[in-house]
């Protein structure tokens, strides 16, 4: 999934400052009516052929954040709900309705929030938790001022029911936006999570910033917080993003900008946000996951340095993906080519002006097979060798697992062979 840099919440349980969000206030999770027992899934590892396309049924009026696969379930998660789906039927199996009051503040009507944010999944007591986190606003009244709280939420993946709910610490010398925080990764039982603001000095005139937190996920606990940076990627135990400076402003699109030319493109520990590498004087900071020690930022870059990976391909609009095994395919407008995930020797290439072989743009990659189209037709390439494995008919791979493939319009298609 591309995550634009986000650059792209007060207290945890036990803080004397803060409270913890409840269960209750969440409400039960609900089926929906007549739902019949899902049908058995089936792995294709790595899937070479699809069914019909399947619509699910979502609700157009209600906020779209993102979406994700987890075995044959789809979990949706909305501005009003954590949604599961089965793939194979597309039948709606739990909704865990989020229970805010409100998402953002009013103030100057609704914002445009283009964000992607999908869930986020962790392993937590042998159970599979779906994280994803959210803002409530409250309007004060008499004395009280206005306020914006942050929640991280983790949800049972089996039964939809609100595993813990807690609330973080507010940001420093900053107040809470209106656009949505987000969960940028879990590993080894902690969670990252990043949420935009606006600062409070005059002297910036209210700009743009965010703070990141590191949750550790038995405990509930805030581990560390950094006001002024913004993760956008998880990847190897580093939090990876932007670290701001007084005049940072955000777009979607394309992440964190300064005139000052003074962002720094930063890598943080995990475990205690200690500086892991710190990359200065940029004007511009835009990230995007990879995963298997990689993330982009211009070019593909190792998760452990920061540094530009040299076999990392030239040209505009580069996205790369990890098979989730040994190679990472990456894609311009001029070259297409698989990487070895160890030695980051090209494996092969495929180049625009090349006089054999139509450059296939990418899609995605999984389990050793790369799906992409060369013009009309759907086309299979094997990760290692990026030769033709086979065609396939209809499928739209922005997400894949074993079970299914899923479009960017959430419609989807099991995978059949």
């Amino acid at each position: 999934m591309h995550l634009a840099l986000v650059a792209v919440l007060a207290g945890l349980a036990g803080c004397s400052d803060g409270s913890s969000g409840t269960d209750a206030d969440a409400g039960a999770p609900g089926e929906a009516p007549g739902v019949k027992p899902p049908v058995a899934a089936k792995a294709f590892d790595p899937p070479a052929k699809f069914g019909a396309e399947i619509a699910l049924s979502v609700d157009e009026d209600v906020k779209d954040w993102g979406f994700a696969l987890h075995g044959p379930r789809l979990y949706h998660r909305t501005s009003a709900a954590l949604d599961a789906y089965d793939t194979q039927s597309g039948q709606k199996l739990w909704s865990s309705p989020l229970g805010r009051k409100d998402w953002y503040t009013g103030k100057e009507g609704q914002p445009s929030d283009d964000q992607t944010i999908p869930p986020v999944f962790a392993q937590q007591d042998g159970q599979t938790g779906v994280l994803f986190a959210f803002a409530d606003y409250t309007k004060g009244s008499g004395t009280e001022r206005d306020r914006t709280d942050v929640y991280l939420r983790s949800v049972d993946a089996d039964s939809g029911k609100v595993s813990w709910t807690v609330r973080l610490p507010a940001p420093k010398g900053a107040t809470v936006g209106d656009l949505e925080p987000a969960v940028i990764g879990a590993e080894g039982g902690t969670a990252a999570v990043r949420v935009l603001t606006s600062r409070d000095d005059s002297g910036s005139d209210g700009g743009q910033s965010a703070t990141t937190y590191a949750v550790d996920l038995k405990s509930h606990q805030v581990t560390w917080q950094k006001d002024g940076f913004a993760g956008g990627v998880l990847d190897g135990g580093v939090v990876i993003g932007a670290q701001l400076g007084d005049e940072a402003t955000f777009q979607v699109i394309d992440g964190w900008h300064s005139q000052k030319e003074d962002l720094a493109l930063a890598g943080l520990a995990l475990t205690d946000g200690s500086p892991r590498w710190r990359q200065e004087g940029r004007a511009a900071v835009e990230v995007e996951q990879v995963g298997g020690g990689f993330f982009v930022a211009g070019s593909l870059r190792d998760s452990r340095t920061g540094e530009r990976v040299p076999s990392s391909p030239g040209g505009s609009f580069i996205h790369c993906f990890h098979d989730q095994r040994s190679v990472v395919v990456c894609d311009t407008k001029e070259t297409a080519l698989g990487i070895d995930a160890q030695s980051r020797k090209v494996l092969w290439s495929i180049s625009e002006d090349g006089p054999s072989r139509k450059k296939p743009e990418v899609h995605n990659a999984f389990h050793g097979a790369v799906y992409a189209t060369a013009g009309a037709d759907g086309v299979i390439l094997d990760a290692r060798t990026g030769k033709d494995r086979g065609l396939y008919d209809g499928a739209s791979t922005y997400v894949i697992n074993e079970y299914a493939a899923v479009g960017i319009d959430m419609n989807v298609y099991p995978a059949t062979g």
